[in-house]
């Protein structure tokens, strides 16, 4: 990976930091966000991102905070697309299961 295309972790997490939010988990292209209530999602510009809420949030604390990180992400050079929600549920052999829906 060059680091044109590299994902911004780091700068993610300090970011959400700010936010008083935490990066819990980090995947491949998932960012974990806050115990699962939202989850980020790189895009094929390292600056642009699908933000998603879990879809047991409650869902005017979950638009507050969308908002939120959209903003401040903004102010900083990416943008943040909202993706809609995911659920999450136990599979098999202690995997988790993602659906977006």
């Amino acid at each position: 990976m060059t680091e044109a295309t590299a994902k911004p972790l780091g700068k993610i997490t300090a970011l959400l930091a700010d936010l008083g939010l935490e990066v819990t988990y980090a995947y491949d292209d998932l960012v974990f966000v806050q115990h699962s209530a939202f989850l980020l999602q790189f895009t094929e510009q390292p600056r642009t991102m699908e933000l998603f809420t879990n879809s047991e949030c409650h869902p005017g604390e979950a638009n507050l905070m969308i908002y939120k990180i959209i903003d401040s992400f903004k102010r900083d050079g990416f943008t943040v697309v909202p993706g809609g929600h995911f659920t999450l549920t136990q599979g098999e052999e202690q995997t988790l299961e993602i659906e977006f829906v």
